[in-house]
């Protein structure tokens, strides 16, 4: 079985593949591949239903990250799709300066808007940087961090979704920044990809164990 750095490395050589073209040929950035329900979108939200079928045939969700996970995964597909507003001809809720609420990630944006309108982003931006760091202090300080990676080396689905999250963390970052958007697209494929990855990993120490549970009986 290939390993998990090794998928990852996979999945970020692809990535880069895909930026070094959009950014060779501004055909290929503004053209069919990245526009809004282009190719890269449509897959990314074809492999967030993909990890979604797979959670659900693995009963994923009797636990509670993969119940999480399961409906991290329909989110992420349904504002893949825009909640199908434009395939099935509705329009989704306006936003202040413009777009439509169809997506997550537009709460992220219009938190953006509003703090911006009031003049505190660089506060609130501040204390977005300074509170990561404050709690990786406590964590490590504490003898949590030894924990917390003893927690997702015990079953490789988790380190999965966390990479998973980090990818998409990034493009939400870019989307509300509204730059780039073929990087955006690049990273959400990404993250659909390990997405995947994590609904056929997650929750493998239970199976061998009732897998064994079953042999011996």
């Amino acid at each position: 079985m290939i390993a998990l750095r090794h998928e990852l490395a996979v999945y970020a050589a692809s990535g880069l593949g895909v930026l070094m073209l959009a950014i060779w040929s501004a055909d290929f950035r503004h053209g069919p591949f990245f526009k809004e329900d282009g190719v890269v979108e449509l897959t990314a939200a074809l492999l967030f239903l993909a990890a979604l079928i797979v959670g659900l045939y693995r009963r994923l969700y009797k636990t509670a990250i993969g119940f999480a996970f399961c409906n991290l995964a329909l989110l992420a597909c349904l504002s893949e799709i825009s909640f199908g507003a434009r395939h099935l001809g509705f329009s989704m809720p306006a936003m202040t300066g413009g777009g439509e609420l169809d997506g997550v990630q537009d709460l992220v944006m219009i938190a953006y808007r509003m703090l911006v309108a009031q003049g505190i982003l660089p506060v609130i931006g501040l204390a977005l940087i300074i509170l990561p760091i404050s709690i990786a202090i406590w964590v490590y300080r504490f003898g949590y961090a030894v924990w917390l990676l003893a927690w997702l080396k015990a079953d490789n689905g988790r380190s999965t979704i966390a990479a998973a999250l980090t990818v998409i963390g990034l493009a939400v970052v870019l989307d509300v920044l509204e730059a780039a958007r073929f990087a955006e697209e690049t990273l959400e494929l990404i993250g659909a990809a390990l997405f995947v990855t994590a609904a056929l990993r997650l929750n493998r120490g239970f199976e061998r164990a009732r897998a064994r549970a079953g042999s011996a009986e």
